[in-house]
Order: structure tokens, then C-alpha cells, then sequence
């Protein structure tokens, strides 16, 4: 069983597991991103289940279908089986990630960063990311409020990683919404 520390350290979550597909033990896997098709670049996962239990499994094949990534796994041939996979966390190795483009990050490094206006006026730090269709949204909570700020270029001044810090321009009315 790897420890929660490594599994934070050297492992990203990628998606979870949202129901069995056909007789022969492939998995649906709902993708934290928006491109289902990566999972067919990763050659293992490791799935936790909902009691916390870890499990390494290889990918014997991957394929996109709209949303969704459908896997199928080394030692899952059943339906039974790959509905026993259902509600999983997928993670896999950091180093397995395809590489980003400028201006591109992923999601776990943007949480706990920083968040300032272009004014200088801290806003709190990036409790969550998540999907909202079109784009992505960031949670950012401080001082007792919770902003929800759209991840888009035209919002986002800067983003340094290093530092753990954005700066970002808010959209008219962001900051009052809380009041």
C-alpha cells in the first residue's frame, strides 16, 4: 500500500470511475480533464477504492467515447468485477503525465496557491478546481468568503508556480457577490 504522503508527492488523481462497461470487465472512467483520449497514452493506474484500499492495475487497452475514457484492465474480465471499480479514485505517476504547453498547468498545482487581484488585494488560496463545461472554475476561499473565478485567460493576469501565486483580474461584481 503506498502512503498517503507518496500517493500525494508522486501521483496525480486523474478521474474516477463511474461504472462498469459491457460483459467483459471494462471500466468507464470520468476524466478530472478534458481529454479523456490521455488515458491511452498510460501504461498502469492505481485505483483507490472508497475504503481506501489500493490497487496497481496494468492497461491492456484505452480508447475515448464523447466524455469518458473506457479502459480495460489487466485481471478485470467481468462485468462483476469492474462494477467492484466503481466510485474508485484513478491516479497515476506523475512522470506519466503528457507534457504542457506555456501557459497550460494541471490542477493539482493549483491548488493551495495563492490568489491576488491586479490590485494586490488577496483574495485567499485555491481550495478546488472543477469542471464547469465550457471551462474550469477555481474556488478560492479567504477571510471567511469563497469566490468562484473563471479559469480563463481573460481573467487570469499571471500565474507563477514556483511561488504558488495568481494574480487575477475579477470579473465585475466578483468580489460583492459575497457581501
Amino acid at each position: 500500500m503506498i502512503e498517503d504522503h507518496t500517493l500525494r508527492t508522486d501521483y496525480v488523481l486523474v478521474g474516477k470511475v463511474c461504472r462498469a462497461h459491457g460483459i467483459k470487465g471494462e471500466v468507464k472512467i470520468y476524466p478530472f480533464s478534458q481529454s479523456p483520449e490521455n488515458f491511452v497514452h498510460y501504461k498502469e493506474l492505481l485505483l483507490v477504492d472508497l475504503s481506501g484500499r489500493q490497487y496497481n492495475y496494468p492497461i491492456v487497452r484505452a480508447r475515448s467515447h464523447e466524455r469518458l475514457a473506457i479502459i480495460a484492465l489487466d485481471g478485470v474480465s467481468s462485468r462483476d468485477k469492474a462494477e467492484e471499480l466503481v466510485g474508485s479514485e484513478v491516479w497515476i505517476r506523475k512522470e506519466s503525465l503528457p507534457k504542457i504547453g506555456p501557459n497550460e498547468f494541471y490542477w493539482q498545482d493549483m491548488v493551495g496557491m495563492a490568489v491576488f487581484t491586479t490590485e494586490g488585494q488577496g483574495l485567499g488560496t485555491i481550495k478546488s478546481i472543477f469542471a464547469a463545461g465550457v471551462h474550469d472554475v477555481f474556488v478560492v476561499s479567504g477571510h471567511g468568503k469563497e469566490f468562484l473565478i473563471p479559469a480563463q485567460e481573460e481573467f487570469i493576469e499571471q500565474v507563477d508556480t514556483q511561488a504558488k501565486k495568481m494574480v487575477v483580474r475579477t470579473p465585475p461584481g466578483l468580489l460583492e457577490i459575497n457581501d
